[in-house]
């Protein structure tokens, strides 16, 4: 890189800081709530899907004692329903893995305005989950069952 255009480039850096100091002051109103998602998504979508063996199962139990279907429509259903239901979750943990990048370089913006955005997906909220807290604006939600999104 020639020494004109570092010149040209540390010029246009000092440009863009100085207009953008020169707006009217306002109150701080940064919002983390989806860039902590963002990577809470990242990081914890390769949990629901390393457990969704488990997942699937309690689900399919659910679906076995809670359905009231008959006997024989149980038995036949329960192999091939227990490996679709499989599918399903881990389809859904890596779905949260590209909400995940989807949302991380929207989210980095969110600290410069007002307002939170909602989650690309609503299956977060709808489900239930192995493990769910709140640790500050992050929701550290793991082993979530996708297969029960529609239920309640």
């Amino acid at each position: 890189m020639s020494v004109a255009a570092r010149w040209t480039t540390l010029a246009a850096c000092l440009l863009a800081l100085l207009l953008g100091s020169l707006g009217a002051p306002r109150t701080a109103s940064a919002d983390a709530v989806q860039f902590c998602r963002a990577n809470m998504n990242l990081v914890l979508s390769p949990f629901d899907v390393a457990l969704s063996p488990f997942i699937t199962a309690k689900d399919t139990y659910y679906g076995l004692t809670e359905v009231d279907d008959e006997i024989l429509i149980k038995i036949v259903a329960a192999a091939p329903g227990y490996v679709w239901l499989t599918t399903v979750q881990i389809g859904g943990g890596v779905i949260r893995f590209a909400a995940g990048i989807f949302e991380f370089f929207p989210g980095a913006f969110t600290f410069f305005r007002e307002g939170t955005t909602g989650p690309l997906y609503r299956s977060q909220d709808e489900t239930w989950q192995m493990y769910n807290t709140e640790w500050g604006p992050c929701p550290i939600r793991f082993g979530s069952s996708y297969n029960t999104i529609n239920e309640g």
